[in-house]
């Protein structure tokens, strides 16, 4: 039994997270990384040393994916940087003014 693709399974997680199909992110995989290299870097096929320590990791959807040489996904939350800079400006101000 072959196991699913990494980039469907990815999307399919995203998905299933923001309560839509798949098919309706506004926001393609492929215009964030390549799925197919990626399938590729994870497939099994390369040496064991190397997919022992393969990890690519980037941000689709505001969410940090991690994925590993065996084809494993890990999806977490990812920061807004834009809240958590506005969030320390206004503690600036408000210690500046007291």
């Amino acid at each position: 039994m072959k196991s699913p693709l990494v980039g469907a399974e990815i999307v399919e997680q995203i998905a299933e997270r923001e309560g839509v199909d798949p098919i309706d992110l506004d926001v393609l995989l492929y215009d964030v990384i390549d799925p197919d290299a990626l399938e590729a870097l994870t497939n099994g096929t390369g040496d064991r040393q190397t997919q022992a320590i393969l990890r690519v990791e980037f941000t689709y959807y505001g969410y940090a994916v991690t994925v590993d040489g065996n084809g494993k996904v890990s999806i977490d939350e990812q920061p807004t940087e834009a809240k958590t800079d506005e969030s320390s400006r206004k503690e600036s101000e408000t210690t500046d003014q007291a």
